[in-house]
């Protein structure tokens, strides 16, 4: 469950895990039911209970041992993730900064190379130049 374990009980429980395989591959059923049975024993909250089976999805997306790391990362915090709306942006706008900055395309080939005609060329412009303004600001404060 931890490739590298950073705490004794991490130790512990790789120790067990990964001395012998069917415990390991039985391992992430009886957990994935654990993790279940937590959600069952949550008194009724409908927001509470949405953020279990997202975090049941993610367990079943990831697998235990990036689940188990990414719960090291957060340590309890609460987070705000994009929406997928959001993400794409990001992408395209990425995209769209790797081929006006580096390729030093044209925005029709760019429209072309992410077979997007409809690309809204003025707001992925601004999205570009204020990413490119960042990175020229992040680094100067390396430099200083």
């Amino acid at each position: 469950m931890y490739e590298n374990p950073r705490t004794l009980f991490q130790q512990k429980i790789s120790n067990i895990i990964y001395k012998d395989k069917n415990i390991s591959s039985m391992f992430e059923d009886i957990f994935k039911l654990q993790q279940i049975y937590a959600l069952s024993r949550l008194v009724p909250n409908s927001q509470k209970e949405e953020d279990w089976k997202v975090l049941l999805e993610i367990l079943d997306s990831l697998g235990s041992v990036n689940f188990s790391k990414l719960i090291s990362i957060i340590k309890g915090r609460t987070l705000s993730f994009p929406d997928e709306e959001e993400l794409q942006e990001a992408i395209i706008t990425t995209l769209c900064y790797y081929y006006k900055e580096i390729e030093r395309k044209e925005w029709d080939q760019i429209k072309e190379c992410l077979n997007m005609k409809d690309l809204n060329t003025i707001k992925y412009g601004i999205k570009v130049t204020q990413f490119k303004q960042f990175i020229q600001t992040q680094a100067l404060k390396d430099l200083k």
